[in-house]
């Protein structure tokens, strides 16, 4: 068997995710944590803290975990990185979207912070884009690692009751 035939043998025997269902989890996830962040403090009347990293980190372990328990496998790198990508540019253009409907502009915020704050802001976009790509891959394992788990107690239950 040739290289190019093994990589085409290993690439249809596995389950691996597509871009589009990675990207629309992660956003999807992410609208239903705002929501849900936004009921509790609407609710219980106080602010939650860091819910701009939980908004961040719970969506990307829960959708490593949704394809790491289904698929019992990592994905490809460069599957969760450009999934990472698209999932960061439509949160960029959300933002986007805010801004214009409130009529703000970047001009405004270097106007009122200095360009020091655009650049921390970049980089801070950069930080959580990279910990998102970890946070996605570490709950892959974690899913991977409970369904190896659920299918071994499984095995368990059927060999006591035969």
């Amino acid at each position: 068997m040739t290289a190019n035939e093994h990589i085409a043998n290993f690439q249809t025997n596995t389950k691996e995710p597509k871009l589009w269902q990675v990207s629309l989890s992660l956003c999807l996830i992410s609208v239903l944590m705002g929501i849900t962040i936004l009921a509790v403090e609407v609710i219980f009347g106080l602010e939650m803290p860091n819910s701009g990293v939980l908004s961040t980190v719970i969506p990307t372990m829960m959708t490593g975990f949704y394809f790491g328990h289904k698929n019992e496998a990592l994905m490809v790198s460069r599957t969760r990185w450009l999934a990472v990508m698209v999932w960061t540019g439509m949160s960029l253009l959300y933002v986007a979207g805010l801004m214009r409907f409130y009529d703000f502009t970047l001009a405004d915020l270097t106007a009122e912070f200095g360009s020091l704050f655009v650049w921390i802001g970049f980089v801070f976009i950069l930080i959580m884009t990279v910990v998102s790509y970890f946070m996605i891959k570490s709950g892959e394992k974690i899913g991977i690692k409970n369904r190896v788990k659920v299918r071994e107690k499984q095995l368990a239950k059927e060999k006591q009751s035969e």
